[in-house]
């Protein structure tokens, strides 16, 4: 993938904005690709992954851009990004002439009147594929363009006042032209979790039915969509053929939640004969687990599954909402090792109920199940979560500093609630001993150290290693 170097005539410049601690994805953000692609027909589109492309510090962003000197500037606001984004906008509106600045993604969607302030022109609010033409048409004076009042889905100020147009409803994803991945210009996405660096993911379906508190499901809303297989596996063949990917991986919330699909996906990818490696990384439900298609999903090049697990204590589980037990867990561990599966389980700390008791019963769960891989992550009140209602309803956020909102990491990050039973310094020492207790043990070194089959086996264990180092010095 390359992307064209010409400035000149650039009508937009979408960005996945610096975030700090972040210093690569790990696949190119399939947002901004799909933006891309409904857009380029259209209008010069130009695309920005900043910690992808080593853009680490808001400077070097706003000397881009200024560089670059596009129309408009569309930022992807994760709640993390939020920061960076503000001193990008208020440096560059110091200018004698700036872009007009869109934004969209979860936070702010979320939060659209505080996103505004920002300094932001327009928020696209929920998906953003039809809303971001709309928007484009009326910014650049097309004849047939709508008004904003007339754009469903937008958020905008009039008079000091925050507007908010109707809406707007859930597109058809089979009518989505592929990504536009021809913009990107990083090649290498290799990563320690993975065996190839040429990757590329791919969607089969947007949506979520599950009602877990510490999620925003406002994007892609709460039913499911899926896409035709056939159409995907089209896709697939069309990312090998052309930009040569070893691997891929699907980004859905709920590949397995409707066997049908799976089944007919993975006997589409076995009929193609394409022989590329693919993985689940989002977190599978541990409720959905099915051996028939588990056995085709191997059997069709899977080799690496991540397990919403997320808790070792049931009243956590049901606190969460997760409609999911600890038995089913261990079944669908069981399972997945049975066919030979690299399997991640993510787990969270930091319920409103959590104890240190619930936190142990976590740490012993999860040394039980015996994963290749475990996460802890710090159960964050993000935007547009009952959890963060709830916490702002009992008036425990401590700051909107959003750079402290951060699932993965402690170091130099303030409190941003207070939690009803446990310290922030207890929290951070709980999720210090799950990573130790879980990594420090014997008998998984010498388990990961069996798998050494090959050179290749070992280079990618020593990846492992030196990103796990890395991450426990810096972050915990």
């Amino acid at each position: 993938m390359q992307g064209d170097k010409k400035n000149e005539g650039v009508d937009i410049l979408l960005v996945w904005p610096p975030i700090e601690n972040y210093f690569s994805a790990a696949v190119p953000s399939i947002g901004l690709a799909y933006l891309a692609a409904v857009l380029e027909p259209h209008y010069n589109v130009k695309i920005l992954e900043c910690n992808n492309e080593g853009m680490y510090e808001p400077g070097v962003v706003i000397d881009y851009i200024r560089k670059m000197k596009p129309r408009v500037a569309g930022f992807h606001l994760a709640t993390l990004c939020v920061p960076c984004t503000e001193e990008i906008i208020k440096a560059l509106k110091e200018d004698e002439s700036y872009p007009v600045f869109l934004a969209g993604g979860p936070h702010a969607s979320a939060l659209p009147a505080e996103t505004l302030d920002i300094g932001v022109d327009y928020i696209a609010i929920g998906e953003a594929e039809a809303t971001v033409v709309e928007l484009m048409d009326f910014i650049t004076n097309k004849p047939e363009a709508k008004t904003p009042d007339d754009i469903e889905g937008i958020a905008f100020n009039r008079d000091g006042q925050t507007v908010t147009t109707e809406r707007r409803k859930l597109l058809d994803v089979n009518t989505l032209p592929y990504p536009a991945w021809h913009l990107f210009n990083k090649e290498d996405y290799s990563g320690a979790l993975r065996k190839t660096a040429k990757i590329l993911p791919v969607m089969s379906s947007r949506g979520c039915p599950e009602n877990c508190t510490f999620c925003y499901k406002e994007i892609f809303g709460t039913s499911i969509r899926f896409r035709n297989p056939k159409d995907v596996g089209d896709e697939i063949q069309y990312l090998k053929d052309t930009y040569q990917i070893e691997e891929f991986a699907i980004l859905d919330e709920n590949f397995t939640l409707s066997k049908k699909h799976a089944i007919e996906f993975c006997n589409l990818l076995l009929e193609r004969d394409l022989n590329l490696g693919w993985y689940l990384g989002n977190g599978v439900r541990v409720d959905s687990t099915d051996e028939e298609v588990i056995a085709l999903m191997k059997k069709a090049g899977n080799y690496r599954i991540a397990l919403g697990v997320d808790s070792g204590n049931d009243d956590i589980l049901r606190e969460l909402k997760k409609r999911i037990t600890k038995e089913q867990a261990r079944n669908a561990v069981k399972v997945y090792k049975k066919y030979g599966y690299e399997i991640t389980t993510f787990f969270l700390i930091g319920a409103p109920s959590e104890t240190k008791q619930t936190v142990q019963d976590t740490i012993n769960f999860a040394i039980e199940l015996n994963p290749d891989i475990a996460t802890f992550n710090n159960l964050t009140p993000l935007p547009g979560s009952q959890l963060y209602d709830y916490y702002d309803s009992k008036g425990a956020l401590l700051t909107k500093d959003w750079r402290h909102y951060n699932y993965f990491f402690y170091k130099d990050r303030d409190p941003v609630y207070t939690h009803p039973t446990l310290t922030w310094d207890e929290l951070r020492k709980l999720r210090t001993k799950a990573y130790r207790s879980f990594y420090y043990r014997p008998g998984y070194v010498f388990a990961q150290l069996k798998k050494i089959k090959s050179f290749s086996d070992f280079k990618l264990l020593m990846k492992k290693v030196f990103a796990f180092l890395g991450f426990m010095k810096t972050n915990l």
